[in-house]
């Protein structure tokens, strides 16, 4: 910020318009809402928005990019914090629950962008930010395999989606307020249960 005339420079602006900017997607959808809803709740004008984003849906597709790399590089950061893989893996899911809570707009507007996945550009992008979260799962499952604590035979694709498919859910019931119904600890079990029953001593003790 400029001290003397308390102005944002370029970057502090551009992201005051990508904050404001989902708020206002998650209030209303992308389909409905517009520059100059996102202009009055940053307080600006449409032409200064417009001077970093030269249409709504590139603003969109801003917003979901942001929110692949900083969802991405968190669960990294979480990972390098934690050896143990399994542990790892549960950080990881009550961080991510703890986060939906505290900024559930950033939630509504990933499941809004679902909604808009017959846009090849929006499916293409959330193409790739599931497919950059089922790479990192891949990886620490493998990390969990080489410490003895998943499986060797363990089809790590398939236990990467299984993992994705529970934080999905977790979602959809913060989202929906169902965490009466279907707590974190509910869904951790649910967790404990799909490396419990990938771990060499349970793979043992069945026989298999």
């Amino acid at each position: 910020m400029d001290h003397a005339t308390g102005r944002l420079n370029a970057d502090e602006r551009k992201a005051q318009i990508l904050r404001c900017a989902t708020k206002v997607f998650a209030k209303s959808n992308y389909r409905v809402a517009g520059i100059a809803e996102i202009a009055k709740e940053a307080g600006i004008s449409e032409p200064t928005v417009y001077k970093y984003f030269p249409s709504k849906k590139q603003l969109f597709l801003e917003i979901l990019q942001k929110v692949g790399e900083v969802t991405l590089r968190q669960w990294q950061d979480l990972a390098a914090s934690e050896p143990d893989a399994t542990s790892a893996l549960k950080k990881i899911a009550k961080t991510q629950f703890e986060a939906t809570i505290s900024r559930p707009e950033l939630l509504k507007v990933q499941f809004q962008a679902l909604s808009e996945s017959d846009d090849e550009e929006i499916r293409g992008l959330l193409r790739d930010n599931f497919a950059s979260y089922v790479a990192f799962l891949v990886e620490t499952v493998r990390l969990g395999q080489s410490q003895g604590r998943i499986d060797q035979g363990v089809d790590v694709g398939a236990m990467a989606w299984n993992i994705l498919a529970i934080g999905f859910t977790l979602n959809l019931t913060s989202l929906l307020e169902l965490s009466h119904e279907l707590s974190f600890e509910k869904l951790e079990k649910i967790g404990d249960m799909l490396l419990f029953a990938a771990s060499p001593a349970t793979r043992a003790s069945s026989g298999v």
